[in-house]
Order: C-alpha cells, then structure tokens, then sequence
C-alpha cells in the first residue's frame, strides 16, 4: 500500500467511525445502519476488486490471500472501534467490551497472516500449508457470518430500528460487518481453486 493509500483509508475509516458515534449519540439507528453498511461493504468490495486485478495479473497466491486477509482484519478491525468508541463515548452496554475484544483480536490475527503471506511473496515463496489453513480459516468465517446473519434476522429480542435496548448500535455493527466478511470470504473461497493449478 502506498502512503496516498494509506491515508485515503484512514480518512474513509476516520470519517466512518465519526458518523458511527455521532448516529449512535443521536439515536438514529437508520444512520448508523447506512454508516456500517458503507463501511464493511466498501471493505469488502475493494477486497475482491484487488483479489481480481491481483489473479489478472498473475500475482503469487501468498499475495493474493494475504491482500484478501488485510480487507478481512479491516473490516474486524472497524467494527471493533465502532463498538469501543460507540459504548465509551455514547452508552452504555454490559458485553461490549467483550465483543470488541473479540473484534480486535480477530482483526490483529487477519494482519499477522496477512503479513506472514506478503513475506512468502516477497520472498519468491508458496506455503501451501499456510494456503491450506487460510482455506480452512475462510470457510469458518463464511459459515460464522452467515449463521450471525440468520441469528440476528430471526431473533426477536435483537432491535436494530427503536433504542430501546442498548444493544441496537452493536447489532447494526455486527450485522454489516457480518454480510462484508461473509462477501469477501465467499468471493475467495470461489476464487481459490483458480489458483491451485
């Protein structure tokens, strides 16, 4: 990525997450949705878009999972400060903090494999084992996402339009960032055999 990139993004994300806190403080759960749909689906649609020009162009497999790994850790990574900003600076909510952890954890180890990927790359190299765990790991993720997807849609006690329950922030956060992962997870997961030739 280069520093034009990098900053773009953090502009984009920076923004993202301002919009983030600000529907929450003013309870306009309709916001909020539309933020976290922008966000987690525009993750996702550049993800694929440079999984494709990365496969066009012949690139390394190490390269072309690892750039598909880095969207991944963003879009985690994202949804884990909207919750940390979201229920330190506007409400409040018991498991919060637990979920964020779990979405910073999550998005930290996506970069750690991302980077471990981008070094076989840059190093000439194939790790079919690491190729291999990466398979395994997308298809836990696209299995998660969908069931959060479902869980989420047929549960009635889940609010996503009325602020009565404090959890409706989380569950806009959590159900976008669900369908992005779920998009670039399926995307590579079909992409993949293309490369195993």
């Amino acid at each position: 990525m280069s520093i034009h990139t990098i900053i773009g993004w953090g502009l984009i994300l920076g923004l993202g997450l301002a919009a983030a806190v600000y529907s929450a403080q003013a309870e306009e759960p309709v916001a909020l949705l539309a933020t976290t749909a922008f966000v987690s689906l525009l993750l996702a649609a550049v993800g694929v878009t440079e999984r494709r020009s990365l496969t066009r162009a012949g690139a390394k497999r190490s390269l072309i999972e690892a750039t598909t790994a880095r969207y991944m850790g963003l879009i985690w990574l994202w949804g884990g400060a909207a919750l940390i900003l979201i229920y330190t600076l506007v409400m409040y909510w018991r498991e919060w903090s637990h979920f964020s952890a779990a979405f910073v954890g999550v998005g930290l180890l996506c970069l750690g494999f991302s980077w471990m990927l981008s070094k076989d790359a840059a190093q000439g190299r194939e790790d079919e084992t690491m190729l291999k765990i990466g398979r395994y790991l997308g298809i836990g993720q696209l299995v998660g996402m969908i069931v959060t997807m479902i869980g989420l849609g047929i549960d009635p006690n889940k609010e996503f339009l009325y602020t009565r329950k404090a959890d409706w922030a989380g569950n806009a956060i959590f159900l976008f960032g669900a369908l992005g992962l779920a998009v670039i997870s399926a995307h590579a997961l079909i992409d993949a055999p293309k490369k195993s030739s």
